[in-house]
């Protein structure tokens, strides 16, 4: 007797295939026939759905297999958020996903690993392009990889490894261990673990900052690629003892000052790229206030509200309102570049650099860590 479920998930998953291929995305045979193949639902039992209240709070909505909208929601090209804070985790956009692996361009019998389980979704399409005895998934919730662990098993992924540890540690990750390594959480760094693990000659396929870097291994475990032409936000990598909570300062109360940074570039993905070298996510929030604007505030008790009529008010140790003018400045500056006109550089000890090539110019992108004094940025194009 057939299932209605499995039926109708098949019917939807060959016409997102088709909807992926036909946007540029799942370019390669291997990686479409994995999407087409791969039961979504089955890791995707229920999601929520957040919707903002009137009086500025939120709603939570949860989606299971009871709602009529369930399957074809599962099988539309859009994140699911699949559970909150603590342990927040979600389901990647599809057509993200698809980049990514064409990116890593897996094939049969290589060994593979992945940083950030999730529902186990992107594991079993990895067990479909090297094998399930060849997929090693690693995440730091435990209850992620007990449900993780499920899915795959009933999806028939019952060899893909799954472990509990430290994504982000070189314990579990042994040495030269991986032809291929991708990461389905965000970083704004690529760990130093991540580099030794990957044989020389392979691949690493990792969300740093707000984009997705794409890095080939040397013989001296140095890694060096460029960024995909996607923006990607992605869940940052959770250490095993959790991230202290920012405490949002108080707000700025200086005279407003005209701003460099126009409020509409905050839209510009382009430019929120270049920002996240700057201003690694880890280390700032934002809000967008009723009244319209833009705050945005670092660990460091650093704050700054952007309007709408050019001006900004800023507060603490570091001038983000100045950083993010001078950024805006550099970014226009240089044609505004898209985000595969980047390239990233990795020593084996970790340290970045990352270079502009854009309509025949090249400029070093300075290197800026959370200690620096945010006033000093890179100086305009030569």
């Amino acid at each position: 007797m057939n299932d209605p479920i499995s039926d109708e998930g098949a019917l939807l998953r060959a016409q997102l295939t088709e909807r992926l291929r036909a946007a540029g995305h799942a370019r390669t045979p291997g990686v479409a026939e994995a999407f087409r193949e791969e039961p979504r639902h089955l890791y995707v039992p229920r999601f929520i759905r957040q919707h903002r209240t009137d009086d500025g709070g939120w709603r939570t909505e949860e989606v299971s297999e009871g709602h009529p909208h369930w399957l074809s929601e599962v099988y539309a090209d859009q994140v699911l958020l699949t559970s909150t804070w603590p342990n927040m985790s979600s389901s990647t956009v599809p057509s993200l996903m698809a980049d990514m692996l064409d990116a890593l361009d897996v094939r049969p019998g290589m060994k593979v690993t992945e940083i950030g389980a999730g529902t186990g979704y992107n594991a079993g399409v990895l067990g479909r392009l090297a094998g399930d005895e060849n997929v090693l998934s690693v995440d730091v919730a435990p209850e992620l990889v007990a449900a993780a662990r499920a899915s795959l098993a009933s999806a028939g992924h019952g060899k893909v490894s799954v472990i509990c540890a430290d994504g982000g540690s070189a314990e579990p990750l042994r040495a030269d261990s991986a032809d291929r390594l991708i990461a389905t959480c965000g970083v704004d760094d690529n760990p130093v673990g991540w580099l030794r693990a990957v044989r020389p000659g392979g691949r690493i396929v990792a969300p740093v900052g707000a984009g997705v870097a794409v890095l080939d291994v040397d013989e001296q475990h140095g890694a060096h690629g460029r960024f995909l032409a996607t923006a990607a936000y992605f869940m940052g990598l959770r250490p095993v003892d959790g991230s202290p909570l920012m405490v949002r300062p108080d707000a700025p109360d200086g005279p407003a000052k005209p701003c460099g940074m126009p409020l509409t570039a905050w839209e510009e993905t382009r430019f929120t790229f270049l920002v996240s070298f700057a201003l690694p996510s880890a280390d700032v929030l934002t809000d967008t206030p009723a009244d319209g604007g833009l705050v945005i505030w670092h660990r460091d008790g650093s704050i700054a509200h952007i309007t709408g009529d050019g001006t900004a008010k800023q507060a603490g140790p570091r001038r983000l309102a100045d950083l993010l003018g001078q950024l805006w400045a550099e970014h226009v500056a240089h044609g505004e570049p898209p985000h595969d006109a980047y390239r990233m550089s990795v020593t084996p000890g970790g340290e970045r650099t990352v270079t502009g090539e854009y309509q025949g110019a090249t400029w070093p992108v300075a290197p800026r860590h959370a200690e620096q004094d945010a006033s000093v940025v890179s100086e305009g194009p030569p």
